[in-house]
């Protein structure tokens, strides 16, 4: 395959990747807590593209993975008792699909008739002990200290489980806005636990906007440099065979 066509196809997929995740940015504009996503690019070291006059070296970009922007989304006040935010790094403990401890920066808490506190999607939120938090759903409104207890007519009911990271960049996203920890150990948590209030996403859509657009035209070229390519290989042929 000659060099324009590997360049512009190259192109091509390093181009989609960004698309696509600066299409999930924007589709998360609104989500509780979401941490925007970059990617991640470097030269690649080899290649099998050459040229004959200089420069000699082609050289090739690649996508290494994504970067997580963990910066403070805004913070909303929605008075509503069981939503909660963290001011500063953290994140709530909750259940996984599986049983497993996740993590999540969605507060957006509710209680299920049986006085189980859950999260937007019913996962269980564990206490700072790892296990669900169970209130009475008929006892009067429970209050959220600034440290994640939870006092109902003045008497600890519990105490949200929040959980710090050393590198909070590398917890991996899993879906549904839960992030596993990859391992690393949770340490204590060192910011503030507001209660009545909500952490929006940290997406700029402007800004992501923009970047769609400037991909979009970038892939434009791209392609054209593909089907260019591709003439002018079809035209070479027909010439050979006349």
């Amino acid at each position: 395959m000659d060099n324009q066509l590997m360049l512009g196809l190259q192109s091509q997929r390093v181009l989609q990747r960004r698309m696509d995740v600066a299409a999930n940015n924007l589709a998360n504009v609104a989500t509780t807590g979401f941490k925007a996503d970059g990617m991640l690019l470097e030269e690649a070291e080899r290649t099998t593209a050459h040229a004959d006059a200089d420069p000699r070296e082609i050289r090739f970009v690649r996508d290494i993975g994504v970067m997580h922007n963990m910066e403070q989304g805004p913070i909303a006040m929605t008075g509503n008792t069981l939503d909660v935010a963290l001011e500063g790094e953290g994140f709530f403990m909750v259940q996984g699909p599986d049983g497993q401890t996740m993590y999540t920066r969605d507060g957006a808490f509710s209680l299920t008739g049986e006085g189980r506190l859950v999260t937007s999607d019913g996962r269980a939120v564990l206490s700072s002990g790892g296990a669900p938090i169970v209130l009475d759903p008929q006892g009067e409104t429970p209050v959220i200290g600034r440290d994640g207890a939870i006092s109902v007519a003045g008497v600890e009911a519990g105490r949200i489980g929040v959980a710090n990271f050393a590198a909070p960049g590398a917890l991996a996203k899993v879906g549904d806005n839960l992030w596993d920890a990859q391992g690393q150990a949770a340490g204590e948590f060192q910011g503030v636990v507001l209660q009545g209030a909500l952490e929006g996403s940290n997406v700029r859509p402007v800004l992501e906007l923009t970047r769609l657009i400037e991909i979009s035209r970038a892939y434009q070229s791209a392609a054209k440099i593909v089907s260019n390519a591709d003439d002018l290989r079809q035209r070479a042929i027909e010439r050979l065979a006349r």
